[in-house]
């Protein structure tokens, strides 16, 4: 007991406190960097930086490193007696134990855990906690491991690993505890249930929130106890994994039709193009309104666009009457601090789960660039992407204004099945953008000024029209003018925060091939964007300025990254290039943790851009949700509201 109360107060509680010190004189939060590149030295130096500044000349850095490898060796020391501990208790005279699963911040912290591990040992039963398993030791099931490789969260791999442990080790049970509401640890659940699914062996799940007393706990752990009794005196444990299906992504799609996801119709419609242009069967899924309810059925807290995702491949290889086993899901394969990696894991998870065939069906884990196909793939990928953003932004910029109402609708609609033909091949790019533009300046516009409204959030839903429930048209409808970002606006935003970072990191390489890429996509860029700036009447907007100083109001370090970061960055720019933007609009799904970072931003990202910011989740349940905008734009902030008439404010306060 004692060397848990000093292990946990070194690893967890003191790092706590040491980050959350003030100093007296400028109030400044203390937040080094230690944990980032896993390298002591780092971690010494960062150290040093954060306590002179509060300590003066009485630290050295010496000293810090010498009390940094004091630590860490009362670590690793306390770790290795904790693993000695649990192999002496599991051996003495039989009987159940438990091994609480969990972050330790959940289970260890006295205020968090409910007192869970008292409610066990008053009922007579020894309780562990998973970093006392002998992890290093134990070697997984390569079907697991699978599985392990792409979990992006640390815990979440250690917690899957305890619970293959314990499901070998006779008489020890796992319970794991999570936060309710927690995104990594939805996606853990989902797996831990099929892996001891796969052993039968029983198990508990607590989810803990601040609304519970421990009473409701105390019934269930009762009952588990009774559970797991019954089954060590039935002597049954299965010791096979052939139950714990492969969820790993398929790495190949050759013979079978790609579906691909329609999170931005006019890009990947393109995308889809290109890929038939080199004899692939590609297709974009089918969206319906029935298709997304569907897919809620299969939600536990994962954010929604997997599910939808899962419930519109499922939708498009029925109503095209393919055979399963002859169809995959492209997804495209991330690093970012989003769940990308495990997409692909949990929608093959939700095929097996549907049955009926489905559970042949398989999910691709592509590049997003699209250089695991070809290298002319790849540049058409990222002029789809291009052509895709800047024909949603022409769209919006002459659509509020048009005389004949719908023509604009219509044009687009032409000219993305122009754009399509050259993206099979059939056309020069050059002559279809000339018909393209020749197009839209055919549309009959009207001088008006209106509010100027941004969309910014998550990528899926931002652009899909189905799910956002047509908001560019709620907006236009209301009275403002959309401003959206083109993709490769997008990535030449955040991409030099992440060379900076791949560089910090050591991927060298790989930082320097996509510098090489970068620059070539640039010279693309700079043979088509003429044929837009006719209409769009501004230049190609460069996103030079540096991460850091954007960042740092927000006490964000480039080293975060993520979608939450290149939020706040989206936000900078626009401001900087329409500084008469009116409103910024976050999209979001339902249960998407970046968003919900950003959502807790939006005060700052008021007081630094000057610009009112309304949220709006979609939580696929197809209520009216846009409704919100409504008076952001009847009521604009700035010089628009002086040109507002009292007839449309009667109009608005009379419903």
């Amino acid at each position: 007991k004692e060397i848990r109360r000093q292990y946990c107060y070194y690893t967890q509680y003191a790092p706590s406190l040491v980050a959350s010190a003030f100093s007296h004189e400028n109030e400044k939060i203390l937040t080094p960097l230690v944990k980032y590149l896993y390298n002591g030295f780092h971690a010494k130096v960062q150290l040093y930086r954060m306590l002179k500044t509060i300590a003066g000349g009485r630290c050295n850095f010496f000293g810090v490193a010498a009390a940094y490898d004091r630590a860490l060796k009362f670590k690793e020391q306390s770790h290795e007696d904790l693993c000695k501990e649990f192999q002496q208790e599991i051996t003495l005279p039989k009987g159940i134990s438990v091994v609480l699963l969990g972050r330790p911040y959940t289970v260890l912290y006295p205020s968090m855990n409910k007192g869970i591990i008292d409610l066990f040992a008053s009922k007579g039963v020894k309780v562990f906690f998973h970093d006392m398993l002998p992890l290093k030791d134990h070697k997984t099931s390569t079907t697991l491991n699978s599985l392990l490789d792409e979990l992006p969260w640390k815990y979440a791999a250690e917690i899957m690993h305890a619970a293959d442990i314990s499901a070998l080790t006779d008489g020890l049970y796992p319970v794991l505890v999570t936060s309710f509401r927690c995104s990594p640890d939805s996606f853990v659940i989902e797996y831990f249930k099929k892996l001891m699914d796969s052993y039968g062996k029983p198990y508990l799940i607590l989810q803990l929130d601040e609304h519970d007393s421990n009473i409701g706990y105390e019934t269930r752990i009762e009952a588990s106890i009774r559970a797991f009794n019954n089954h060590f005196n039935s002597l049954h444990t299965s010791k096979s994994l052939s139950a714990f299906v492969n969820l790993a992504p398929a790495r190949s799609f050759t013979g079978k039709t790609l579906f691909f996801p329609d999170w931005d119709h006019a890009s990947c419609s393109m995308i889809v193009a290109a890929l038939n242009r080199e004899g692939i069967d590609a297709r974009l899924v089918r969206e319906s309104e029935s298709g997304l309810t569907k897919s809620l059925k299969y939600n536990t807290s994962q954010c929604i666009p997997i599910n939808i995702m899962a419930q519109e491949f499922i939708d498009s290889i029925i109503s095209y009457g393919l055979d399963p086993a002859k169809c995959a899901l492209w997804i495209a394969r991330g690093e970012l601090a989003c769940n990308l990696k495990m997409i692909p894991h949990h929608i093959k998870n939700i095929l097996d789960s549907y049955g009926r065939g489905m559970e042949r069906a398989t999910v691709y884990q592509g590049e997003i660039s699209m250089m695991d196909v070809s290298a002319r793939t790849t540049v058409n990928v990222y002029l789809a992407f291009m052509f895709g953003g800047l024909l949603r932004k022409i769209a919006c910029r002459i659509r509020p204004y048009e005389t004949v109402k719908g023509m604009v609708d219509e044009v687009t609609k032409e000219s993305l099945k122009i754009l399509k033909g050259a993206f099979l091949g059939l056309r020069s790019k050059e002559d279809t953008l000339k018909e393209v533009i020749s197009l839209f300046e055919g549309v009959p516009r009207r001088i008006e000024k209106r509010p100027k409204v941004a969309i910014f959030g998550d990528l899926f839903v931002r652009d899909n029209d189905f799910i956002n429930q047509e908001l560019i048209h709620f907006i236009e409808d209301h009275g403002g003018e959309v401003i959206t970002t083109p993709y490769n606006s997008y990535m030449k935003m955040i991409m030099h925060p992440y060379f900076k970072k791949w560089m910090k990191e050591g991927h060298y390489l790989f930082t320097l091939s996509m510098r090489a890429y970068s620059i070539a996509l640039k010279l693309l860029e700079r043979r088509y964007y003429p044929y837009f700036e006719k209409i769009l009447k501004e230049p190609d907007h460069e996103y030079l300025d540096p991460t850091d100083e954007i960042l740092v109001a927000y006490h964000i370090l480039p080293e975060h990254t993520g979608e939450s970061m290149d939020n706040i960055i989206k936000t900078h720019y626009i401001k900087k290039y329409y500084p008469d933007v009116s409103l910024f609009v976050q999209t979001s799904p339902a249960f998407c943790c970046p968003a919900l970072v950003t959502e807790a931003m939006t005060k700052k990202i008021e007081e630094e851009t000057g610009v009112p910011v309304v949220n709006i989740t979609y939580d696929g349940t197809c209520s009216a949700k846009n409704g919100v905008i409504i008076p952001y734009l009847t009521f604009p902030r700035g010089e628009v509201r002086h040109r507002l008439s009292i007839d449309k404010i009667e109009r608005y306060l009379n419903g």
